[in-house]
């Protein structure tokens, strides 16, 4: 079993302007179980997973792969896929995969 508290989470930059994270918890593969903060307009380039990723929006509205998701909104993404990601206003999301991703897009 394994806890984190509130008090021991901090936001450190993702790979992409706009976006902090929080890591919840590495996988032996080196995936990221996250808590991502974007600011409105920020964006993810086009990447690859290696692995499936569940994406469960907490706060604001974001666009991945052409899917608009709100507060509540759920989206798994398979493994061999792949999307961009754009924040529609200040948001917040919960992101879990068990490898990381590769960016297609330069």
């Amino acid at each position: 079993m394994f806890t984190k508290s509130a008090q021991s989470m901090q936001l450190i930059p993702a790979w992409y302007d706009g976006a902090e994270r929080t890591i919840l918890r590495m996988s032996p593969e080196e995936g990221r179980i996250q808590l991502v903060r974007l600011k409105k307009g920020a964006q993810a380039k086009r990447h690859l997973h290696q692995a499936p990723e569940d994406v469960l929006v907490i706060s604001g509205k974001i666009r991945i792969g052409g899917h608009t998701l709100g507060a509540g909104d759920y989206l798994f993404t398979d493994q061999g896929e792949e999307h961009d990601l754009v924040a529609l206003e200040d948001s917040v999301f919960y992101a879990a995969t068990e490898k990381p991703v590769i960016v297609t897009e330069t």
